[in-house]
């Protein structure tokens, strides 16, 4: 089975591996880990706009925590 990842402002989210990643328009992928500054500020705002209950929530915190 196919699995799509979800996208927050651009970047991939990856809660399996815990980073966000983004691929610009020169073909360089940026990588964030969850635990790196700019990826703590990204995961905290990308964690608000999820619904508490949702499937992406449960599986984030999993991940996460």
């Amino acid at each position: 089975m196919i699995r799509f990842l979800p996208t927050f402002k651009g970047y991939t989210v990856d809660a399996r591996l815990g980073q966000f990643r983004k691929v610009h328009k020169s073909g360089k992928i940026e990588f964030l880990e969850f635990d790196s500054e700019k990826g703590d500020v990204l995961l905290t705002q990308y964690i608000i706009t999820l619904d508490p209950h949702s499937e992406e929530f449960i599986e984030l915190t999993r991940a996460i925590f």
